[in-house]
Parts: structure tokens; sequence; C-alpha cells
């Protein structure tokens, strides 16, 4: 049985033209719904709380309150005023020391801001050409400061950095040097 062709067919190829591409189906978009689009988090200055690997926990104050000794020393040496965290780490239940070597905190823009460990601090500002009794008042605080929480002890530390911002997207903190990071969440 032969097929006939359609007038219009017939005029197409008189014509030097192709038959019409099939023209694929009609795409919809969907709006994103809550289940495909994820909220981000959007945190404030306030207290957290991290557990690390190795069974320490901590709660930061996030910001903390000035140490006064630290201040003094801030003062002697003529430094511009910083901003504190404290964070007070149980590791009874610990394997490893910790020293509470730094926080990240990360706006919602992707800016890091780091805080340091206050011994680090302190040594930055302690000045070379003091006299031994002013330079010794930073080397005893700084060692203070460096101290860790063993395992079955329980410890405060203090860091410094730049100012806390309005909002916070995430908090890192590094308990036991840079490896072996953990996220901060807010204390509930």
């Amino acid at each position: 049985m032969k097929r006939l062709l359609t007038p219009l067919v017939l005029v197409m190829l008189a014509a030097g033209c192709s038959a019409p591409a099939a023209q694929p189906p009609a795409q919809t978009s969907e709006a994103p719904t809550s289940e495909t689009t994820p909220t981000p988090v959007v945190m404030a200055p306030g207290k957290y709380t991290f557990e690390n690997a190795t069974g320490a926990t901590g709660t930061l104050d996030i910001p903390g309150q000035p140490d006064p000794e630290i201040e003094k020393l801030r003062e002697l040496a003529g430094a511009a005023p910083t901003t504190y965290l404290t964070v007070h780490v149980d590791n009874r239940k610990g394997t490893v020391g910790v020293n509470m070597y730094a926080v990240s905190i990360f706006t919602p823009e992707g800016k890091e801001l780091k805080y340091v460990n206050a011994d680090t601090y302190i040594d930055e500002l302690r000045p070379d050409d003091a006299p031994a009794e002013v330079y010794n008042q930073f080397i005893e605080l700084g060692n203070k400061h460096m101290e860790m929480a063993k395992p079955k002890a329980v410890k405060d530390f203090v860091l410094v950095g730049p100012t806390v911002p309005d909002v916070i997207a995430g908090i890192t903190v590094y308990p036991t040097g840079m490896s072996g990071e953990v996220d901060a969440l807010p204390a509930s």
C-alpha cells in the first residue's frame, strides 16, 4: 500500500523545503520549594557549643568579656582595642589535650574573621625593647594562656581578634591546632 503525500508536503518539496521538525515538548519551570532550596542559617553573637572527635566539649561566648590582665598589657604596649572570645573547655572525656588554637567566624558574604589564642596575641604585643620587669610580665601572661586543657581537665581560654559581625554564617573551631576543626552551633 502506497502512502499519499499531503498537499502541504508536496508544496514544501516543490519549494525545496524540508518538512517541519518536530517541536520538543514545552519545558515547565517549577518554583523552588523549601525542600529543594536550603534556607541559609543566620546566626548572631551569643553562646555556641562544639564537640571534637577526641571527646572534648566547649562553650564559646561570642563576644566575651575583656580580660583585665591582657587589657593592662595591651594598654602598656599602646595597642588598639581588640575583641575577646571566651571558651570554656571540658576535656574530662577527652583523649587529647586542647589548646584552643583558633576560631574562625564567617560572614554571609564569605569573609573569614580569625581569632587567635591569647598567648599568640600577647607575644605579638610584647615590646622587644621593654625593661626586663615589663618584658617578663608579657612572658608570664603569655605562658599562662599557652597552657592546654589536658585530658580529664577543665579550662577557660581567651581568644582575640576583630570585631564580631552582627550576622554570622558559620563558626569553625580549631581546638587542637590547624587540623581537626569542628563547627560550633548555637547553644540550646
